[in-house]
């Protein structure tokens, strides 16, 4: 699960762009996911939490960009205030870590 969500970020840094994370991630992802027995739900939700975590943070991603620009202010300067992203973030990484204690069996139910 892990390797699915870190896949999916750093494509989604590559690209800055959703979409194209989530369409270049997926047929890996799903390799992945049949390989270590994680359901189709659970892999399409990490595949979509990841992207939308990194693009929200990355400063040159469209919603910063434009929040930026509103504001008059650099998208740098509001990284700090991204408190929805970073939750977000801890919530899937606990996620990741209780199902590799418990095994990924347990959130596939």
């Amino acid at each position: 699960m892990a390797g699915i969500a870190l896949l999916t970020s750093l494509m989604d840094i590559s690209t800055a762009n959703n979409t194209v994370a989530i369409v270049t991630a997926a047929p890996l992802a799903r390799d992945i996911s049949r390989e270590y027995g994680i359901s189709g739900k659970i892999t399409a939700s990490l595949l979509d939490t990841s992207s939308c975590i990194v693009q929200g943070i990355i400063p040159y991603g469209a919603q910063l960009l434009v929040a930026a620009s509103i504001m008059q202010i650099s998208s740098m300067s509001i990284l700090p205030y991204l408190f929805y992203s970073y939750v977000l973030a801890v919530f899937v990484t606990v996620t990741i870590w209780r199902a590799g204690k418990t095994g990924s069996e347990a959130l596939n139910s």
